[in-house]
């Protein structure tokens, strides 16, 4: 009997895409440039953000910090 590993959203929930075409493409990108996207703020600020948390909920810079808080998204430096 083999278990299916259920993807999880860093909201809590697994994944909820409402579209496949969108799910498909965001699996794609994260094919060719991984799970994160280093997002950097005004301030510079910049942390390593799930691909798929952006796809399913969008972004606000001024959220930024205090998602990357509550979900413990990695800062990162200046590359």
């Amino acid at each position: 009997m083999s278990e299916s590993v259920v993807e999880m959203c860093h909201c809590g929930k697994p994944l909820h895409y409402t579209d496949s075409a969108i799910e498909a493409m965001v699996r794609f990108l994260i094919g060719i440039h991984g799970p994160t996207v280093r997002v950097q703020l005004v301030s510079g600020e910049s942390y390593a953000v799930p691909r798929h948390y952006i796809a399913l909920h969008g972004l606000k810079g001024a959220e930024l910090a205090d998602l990357a808080t509550r979900y413990d998204w990695q800062p990162v430096s200046e590359s």
